[in-house]
């Protein structure tokens, strides 16, 4: 937290381009992004607070995190295999359908909360804002951490359906962690930028929830890659959350590996994204306070 409190000194009478001072004081982005790990007690506390939050006062409380996805289940269940016939696989079966339905539903779900709460979290914190003193970039940590919590409640309880269904248990369910710590950072380095973006643009709120909308059904969320045209199949291999989603797949119902280049790929491309998010949300917070 002391880089906060620090101040630039006057550059008054220093050579143009040297500036030792400013570059003793100007923490750089990785210090920054490292220096999360020593705020990891207040980020829990807001964690807590945020998640119990959500529910408190609700009649069912924490049943929530369990009844929203499965009526989303039902729902895209009963719309896309009884009335638009999708299949996955061979099996014609409703609970086959819903099992690969809710293995890309419940890991979207929990990214596309984190995304769309981001446009506005720092807006919500005008007080925080003016704080020096806060750390503003846990903020969309905490969104994150939150909306992935209720996610990992949901995955653990839909293994426990899916080895009811299947009779079996596949050992790869100990990797799905491989999955979602990429899906996780690549969430979290969305959530920054756009965070930041939500500052400066008060409409990113209602562009991202129609981003998000179109990005889902560019996903195979609802229905198999294979249905993709062929002209279209790009979209597989321009979007990482798609080759998320079909691990997800294997790793839950199949009892199959991911496939090495495709993980690779979208877990590289997790790591730069949360990278560049943090970079730009650390280096355009300083004129929040202005902008507000």
């Amino acid at each position: 937290m002391t880089a906060e409190l620090q101040t630039r000194p006057s550059q008054k009478n220093q050579t143009p381009g040297l500036q030792p001072a400013d570059r003793e004081l100007e923490p750089s982005v990785l210090s920054g992004l490292l220096n999360l790990w020593n705020l990891r007690s207040l980020t829990k506390l807001m964690v807590e607070r945020d998640f119990v939050g959500r529910y408190k006062g609700s009649l069912l409380g924490a049943l929530w995190p369990v009844l929203n996805p499965l009526g989303h289940m039902i729902l895209y269940t009963f719309l896309f295999s009884m009335i638009l016939k999708v299949r996955f696989g061979d099996s014609a079966s409703t609970s086959n359908f819903a099992l690969y339905l809710m293995c890309g539903l419940l890991p979207w779900t929990a990214m596309a909360e984190a995304i769309a709460s981001s446009t506005t979290k720092i807006l919500e914190m005008p007080n925080l804002v003016k704080r020096v003193v806060f750390p503003l970039e846990i903020l969309p940590l905490v969104s994150t951490i939150s909306a992935f919590t209720s996610g990992i409640i949901s995955i653990l309880l839909l293994c426990v359906v899916a080895c009811i269904f299947t009779q079996s248990v596949p050992w790869t369910l100990l990797l799905i962690p491989i999955v979602l710590v990429p899906q996780f950072l690549f969430a979290l380095g969305i959530s920054w930028l756009l965070a930041s973006l939500g500052v400066f643009v008060r409409d990113s709120k209602h562009i991202v929830a129609l981003g998000l909308s179109a990005w889902m059904y560019a996903t195979p969320v609802v229905y198999p890659s294979e249905m993709l045209p062929e002209n279209f199949k790009w979209l597989l291999t321009a979007n990482p959350v798609a080759g998320m989603i079909n691990d997800y797949r294997r790793l839950i119902i199949e009892g199959s590996l991911p496939e090495l280049v495709p993980y690779l790929t979208y877990t590289g491309i997790s790591v730069i994204m949360c990278y560049i998010g943090f970079s730009f949300f650390y280096k355009t917070k300083k004129s929040f306070a202005d902008v507000m």
